[in-house]
């Protein structure tokens, strides 16, 4: 959530120094730099889960600064602030906040819970760097307006503000108990439940104090696109900052995000066009996946007839002699069988196949190709008659020698 910043920051005084000579590029850089700090603290809402025992306990030690272990000196919380911080409603002490909330419990008749079980919610309400709205005034709201959402007022066990940290923010803890049964889990949902309930404060809260919604952090190509958008501008209206001796500073923080120096220069991203497909196209689609995605086997399938090999010229050789025969126009009763010829298909069962022929890997059957041996047997019965040509032959000329 951003808000307006009447006093100067420290990076703006920095800034200041740093590009004196150049009151553009100071306005513009201490411009984008505030949209930075606020946007760091644009989590104006946070909601946490609370699980298990004793987690109540700690929760409000916490919140009333009673665990001395949390004010060490690399502590983020600054003990000498301490006494600033409020109690907007709640038992004095952790303990009596522990108590109330187990009190709750026994009072809706609650019993023995998982040791997962959801206990108890806790809701962060946080305020920027630099605001100059009351305090007070916007953390009782958003306590009020948390009791309303998470089961009403008699959930709230406690709530507590701090000034000892970096933002001031208000911590409420709460029994999430509806109809005498605990829905923590519900109350908080998923994502989707979460972006709803942050709208619905922004709405209900802190549209009031004039608090405004960050604008969305940019990512990849759109972070990019934006980020050469802002120099064109600047290179275009030929802005100081780009004579400036930290022009390679500025030009960093611009690539790496955009968006405050978007809103200080007035650039606005083009909405993307999406490409609308016609009715045509979509009733025509192939669909998704590969479209020569092979198919498995199924264990009855019907099978195609093998296609006879015709490339001689690499090693196949032809299944018939090629006919010399006069061609003559085809008779219709020919035509059609030898459309039947080219469709012809086999049925195949599984007690048909071969066990050899399983294939575990697959699950199906992988039946061998079936071979045509005529020709091995015409080759066999040429040789032997070769072979019983030389035999007689050699008989003969034996027997002429001896009469000789």
């Amino acid at each position: 959530m951003v808000a307006q910043h009447e006093r100067s920051s420290p990076s703006s005084r920095i800034v200041g120094r740093l590009l004196g000579p150049y009151p553009r590029a100071h306005g513009l850089l201490a411009a984008a730099l505030a949209g930075v700090q606020d946007m760091s603290a644009a989590a104006f809402f946070r909601l946490k889960k609370l699980k298990g025992g004793g987690i109540l306990l700690a929760a409000a030690r916490h919140n009333r600064r009673t665990i001395q272990a949390e004010l060490g000196a690399d502590s983020h919380i600054n003990p000498a602030r301490s006494h600033l911080n409020e109690t907007l409603c709640g038992p004095p002490s952790p303990d009596g906040v522990a108590q109330q909330a187990k009190d709750a419990m026994q009072a809706a008749g609650v019993g023995k819970l998982r040791k997962d079980a959801v206990v108890g919610l806790e809701a962060v309400f946080s305020l920027p760097v630099g605001h100059v709205i009351d305090r007070r005034q916007y953390f009782a709201q958003c306590v009020e307006w948390a009791g309303v959402q998470f089961g009403g007022a008699a959930n709230i066990m406690s709530a507590d503000i701090h000034h000892d940290e970096a933002q001031p923010h208000v911590h409420v803890l709460l029994v999430p108990l509806v109809n005498s049964r605990m829905v923590g889990s519900d109350m908080v949902g998923n994502r989707q439940t979460l972006l709803a309930l942050q709208s619905k404060f922004f709405d209900e809260v802190a549209r009031r104090f004039g608090l405004t919604k960050p604008p969305a952090r940019l990512m990849g190509t759109a972070k990019t696109d934006a980020a050469a958008r802002v120099i064109a501008a600047m290179k275009a209206s030929n802005d100081p900052a780009i004579k400036s001796a930290a022009w390679a500073v500025i030009r960093a923080a611009i690539e790496c995000d955009p968006a405050p120096f978007m809103a200080a220069l007035g650039v606005v991203m083009a909405p993307k066009a999406k490409h609308l497909r016609s009715s045509t196209a979509i009733f025509t689609s192939p669909g998704k996946g590969p479209k020569t995605e092979a198919k498995q086997l199924k264990p009855y399938r019907v099978q195609s007839a093998e296609k006879e090999q015709t490339l001689s010229c690499v090693g196949f050789a032809s299944k018939s002699p090629p006919s010399i025969a006069p061609i003559s126009a085809p008779t219709a009763v020919q035509r059609g069988s030898e459309d039947r010829a080219h469709i012809e298909t086999v049925r195949v069962r599984d007690d048909d196949m071969h066990a050899e022929s399983w294939d575990s890997d697959t699950g199906t059957f992988h039946p061998k190709p079936h071979r045509d041996h005529s020709q091995r047997a015409a080759a066999q019965a040429w040789v032997s008659d070769a072979l019983r040509g030389i035999k007689a032959h050699r008989v003969s000329a034996t027997n002429s020698t001896l009469e000789t």
